[in-house]
């Protein structure tokens, strides 16, 4: 099957970082292709930038030719999921929904370690969108430096672990996504530091993906995810 990974962001480098985890989550016989959204922002960090990805996301993925299989979109937020679940009839996962997803049957509570304390709210309504409020014990944050600054790898890994303990023994979470694509490439070293199980979205977005695919599954065209009433011509 053809898996396009969608950065809805701009920056390659986070497209690359993500393409890479998800062609080792891949199964056999998967082609992973990844696709930058390179008239969004350069990193969703607020609302006001989630809003600005939206549209060239939608715009760009429904332009894609040939139509891949499934899209799995490579950032952990909202950006117009919906809007492109609307616009396309091939399956769409989101990383927030496919990591929530396949915590539930693996622990009691799971909480999110985000990018930094200001998107813990904006986390916060994606749980509860999602309808997984009740399963989130909490939502938690490190402070990565902004993007282009200066990083330490070992320095990352060591905040992300702490936080995670931090937040294990405040709330007996039993389980932790990493909230955000910048933090996946960190999920190997932290598992060997932390208690809790950890989920990186990324590879979850990619075998729900191909299940959705090999089940002849994808989002609802009769009711939620109806194309919109009007021609997309007219939104233009």
């Amino acid at each position: 099957m053809r898996l396009v990974l969608a950065n809805p962001n701009a920056t390659t480098s986070v497209t690359d970082a993500c393409a890479a985890l998800a062609r080792a989550a891949a199964s056999p016989g998967t082609e992973v292709v990844a696709w930058t959204n390179r008239e969004g922002p350069p990193i969703v960090d607020s609302w006001y930038a989630d809003y600005f990805a939206g549209r060239p996301l939608a715009r760009g993925l429904r332009a894609l030719s040939p139509m891949p299989d499934v899209i799995v979109l490579a950032g952990f937020g909202n950006y117009g999921t919906g809007a492109v679940k609307e616009a396309l009839d091939v399956p769409v996962v989101s990383l927030p929904d496919a990591a929530m997803s396949i915590a539930v049957p693996l622990c009691h509570r799971f909480a999110i370690v985000t990018t930094t304390p200001r998107m813990i709210p904006y986390t916060e309504d994606l749980v509860a969108a999602a309808g997984f409020r009740e399963r989130c014990a909490a939502v938690a944050a490190v402070s990565l430096p902004p993007l282009g600054a200066a990083l330490s790898d070992d320095a990352v890994v060591a905040e992300l672990a702490a936080e995670v303990e931090r937040v294990r023994t405040a709330t007996r979470a039993d389980l932790v996504i990493l909230g955000g694509a910048r933090l996946s490439p960190y999920a190997a070293a932290l598992r060997t530091l932390v208690t809790p199980t950890v989920l990186e979205p990324v590879a979850c977005g990619v075998q729900m993906a191909e299940a959705l695919v090999r089940l002849g599954l994808r989002q609802t065209k009769t009711g939620k995810y109806a194309p919109p009433p009007q021609a997309f011509e007219a939104y233009e």
